[in-house]
């Protein structure tokens, strides 16, 4: 059935209108459901990131290879990881709710390292360096630094230095026994350049002792470097090399003893070590006790013994080159009669004046010596043939026969024998040379004592 339209009536147009918070919450549902998802999702991106730090963090911690302890405001241990396990010995679990300082820390020691600690919780950092005990009852030597954490808890970080410090204190004992030797030291670099010297060294006052920081040791001490390098094949089969050398001073010159002991590292020369030692004395008081042991004390000449051995090695020199040398055998004409007539005083002075004279007219390499009372014995090498030996006789005569002034006044007029012989013509050994000599002396004294029947020695009184 239809029903007529009249009985409806329709608007042409319809408007709702709602109310505008019914709006804000259709539109602020779903936001917030979004920003309830970002958040939500953020979460857990942040909650990924910090597991996946706090996994990385206890990795670090647990890998690191400083010991990493962690302990609460009691000092009581929180965490203790495998490096901590490692160094002291305990496990993690023994380790844990332990008083560190109980725990690894020698009684001598707990006060100071108390104190560190103190230190950090105040300040938020403390170092130290101390003492430590194992589970196996060893004594270590330990660097810490401690942190304090933004909880209160304290951070301790410790690295076990026991061999590096052995090592740092056995450096130090060498070198207190290298500033306390009684010898002078000082060492190289591995091009022989001087890098220390002990106080001791300095102590000498040497006058090149400024100049020494920075020298080649075979500069230094040989004057140059090549004198050292041509020492070098002289070391031993320790890498030693001994010897003398002198250096000047303030006090005047030194004689050293001196050991350069080369040191290698796996074939490798890392150092020269040079070690002095001031035998200046010494060697003063061997030169005097070995001049007066080869020398006669009045006239300074050498003595007998000490003629055989230079006559013995001059020989030996002469035949090898094949030369000549010659012996003057001298006698002094009437010497007793001066002792008998002046003294054993004037005597001497005459011993010592003609002695002087007879040096004065030689060479350097010549040997006078006094054989006897009145007797002396002159040794002259390389001998060139008969003009020369006529020289050096003339020479010698002249020597002694100039006058001698006395200190009181007194002139003396000395005369004497003089006997020649020569090697190899009258003798090969040293006692037949000297007897040849002697026994040709004899014969001059003889010829003389006929064709002068008078004393050959004079004396005459400025004072008359």
């Amino acid at each position: 059935m239809l029903l007529p339209d009249t009985l409806f009536s329709y608007p042409t147009s319809c408007t709702v209108s709602l109310p505008f918070s019914v709006v804000i919450e259709i539109f602020a549902i779903p936001a917030l459901i979004a920003v309830l998802a970002l958040w939500i999702t953020h979460s857990l991106v942040l909650n990924r990131r910090l597991i996946k730090n706090q996994n990385r963090y206890r990795q670090f911690f647990s890998d690191s290879p400083v010991a990493l302890i962690v302990v609460n405001s009691k000092h009581s241990i929180i965490e203790w990881n495998q490096a901590a396990e490692t160094i002291f010995g305990w496990s993690e679990d023994d380790a844990n709710e332990k008083n560190i300082i109980e725990l690894i820390v020698p009684n001598f020691d707990k006060t100071h390292v108390y104190t560190v600690l103190k230190k950090a919780s105040k300040d938020g950092i403390s170092y130290s360096k101390n003492y430590n005990l194992t589970h196996d009852h060893r004594e270590i030597f330990c660097e810490w630094r401690n942190r304090l954490l933004e909880n209160g808890d304290i951070l301790c970080m410790a690295q076990d230095i026991t061999h590096s410090q052995k090592m740092l204190d056995e450096l130090h004992k060498r070198s207190s026994a290298l500033e306390s030797a009684g010898d002078a030291i000082f060492y190289t670099n591995h091009k022989g350049l001087i890098e220390f010297a002990n106080s001791r060294f300095f102590a000498l006052a040497l006058e090149d002792q400024g100049e020494l920081y920075g020298m080649h040791i075979g500069k230094y001490l040989f004057k140059e470097a090549l004198a050292f390098n041509a020492i070098l094949s002289q070391f031993d089969a320790n890498h030693t090399w001994r010897g003398k050398i002198e250096k000047k001073s303030r006090s005047g010159e030194k004689v050293f003893s001196i050991t350069i002991t080369a040191l290698y590292h796996r074939n490798r020369l890392i150092s020269y070590i040079a070690n002095l030692h001031d035998i200046s004395y010494i060697t003063s008081h061997v030169d005097d006790l070995t001049y007066r042991v080869q020398h006669d004390p009045l006239t300074g000449a050498i003595n007998r013994a000490t003629l055989y051995d230079r006559l013995e090695h001059a020989m030996n020199r002469a035949k090898r080159k094949q030369e000549q040398l010659a012996i003057y055998f001298i006698d002094l004409n009437d010497f007793k009669l001066v002792n008998d007539t002046y003294g054993h005083e004037v005597g001497d002075q005459l011993l010592q004046s003609i002695t002087h004279n007879i040096r004065s007219c030689l060479r350097n390499s010549d040997t006078v010596c006094r054989y006897g009372g009145d007797e002396f014995i002159i040794m002259i090498e390389e001998v060139k043939g008969e003009d020369h030996l006529h020289s050096v006789y003339e020479a010698i005569k002249t020597a002694i026969y100039e006058p001698v002034i006395i200190n009181s006044g007194l002139v003396l007029h000395p005369r004497a024998s003089i006997g020649v012989a020569l090697y190899p013509d009258d003798g090969e050994e040293s006692d037949t040379l000297i007897k040849a000599a002697d026994t040709a002396m004899y014969i001059v004294k003889r010829q003389k004592s006929i064709s002068e029947p008078e004393p050959k020695l004079y004396a005459d009184n400025h004072n008359r």
